[in-house]
């Protein structure tokens, strides 16, 4: 696979998806997102190279003038999107534009890791723009705001907040309920006693408590009395 910058738009990108094509990732990946298609078979290293070479190029220009028909080019302008050397202010726009394209977890979970804050101001501006987004009736919404949370900003300054955001879930989508049940397993690693005090509660959803539960107990960074203790808050 050619390093240099794109060139072009979207008939090179598929050129390059179709050199990249392996038929047996392709159906091996489309049975982890159920409902969703890959048409080339292209594994995440490969679409992350592509959008770096997108980067050095001229991304806006790649992002006003593509067409996304497939899920491998979606994922691509996901990276180039989450990639952008814009302070957030000027990102925000793409970033709206991608959400509802997001259809799949794989989808959601790369762009939310690959969002970094990168520029002052910016962790201020992706939390206070995820905040309403927790509440979505959209489920791939509601989990982009859970997962941007779990990857940028388990910190003591949002874990308030944060714990509060989380309960605030309500779509019955799967992929929202286990969204919130790995966030807070994530929370709970590094605020034990904060996490478990929501769980002693019982006020989630007798899903989401168990499976929170479950994934907590499921990490090698938590103690195995402290999984063994977790089990009395089951419902």
């Amino acid at each position: 696979m050619s390093t240099l910058p794109f060139t072009g738009g979207d008939p090179e990108l598929r050129r390059e998806l179709e050199q990249l094509a392996d038929p047996g990732y392709k159906t091996f990946h489309e049975g982890l997102i159920p409902g969703s298609s890959m048409t080339y078979g292209v594994r995440l290293p490969a679409l992350r190279a592509l959008a770096q070479r997108v980067l050095r190029g001229d991304p806006l220009d790649f992002l006003r003038n593509s067409r996304p028909a497939s899920y491998e080019e979606t994922m691509v302008r996901g990276l180039v999107v989450a990639g952008l050397q814009l302070p957030w202010e000027e990102k925000r726009p793409w970033v709206e534009d991608f959400l509802p394209r997001i259809d799949n977890w794989a989808l959601c979970d790369t762009f939310c890791n690959s969002l970094k804050p990168r520029f002052p101001g910016d962790e201020a501006g992706l939390w206070a723009f995820a905040r309403p987004l927790y509440s979505s009736a959209q489920e791939y919404e509601a989990r982009f705001a859970v997962v941007l949370q779990l990857s940028h900003f388990v910190k003591a300054e949002h874990l308030e907040e944060g714990l509060l955001l989380l309960q605030q879930v309500q779509h019955p989508g799967y992929y929202a309920k286990m969204g919130v049940a790995w966030a807070l397993s994530v929370w709970y690693v590094s605020f034990p006693q904060e996490v478990e005090a929501l769980l002693a509660q019982r006020t989630l959803e007798p899903w989401v408590q168990n499976k929170t539960i479950q994934k907590i107990r499921e990490s090698r960074r938590v103690r195995p009395e402290e999984k063994e203790a977790l089990l009395r808050y089951k419902r």
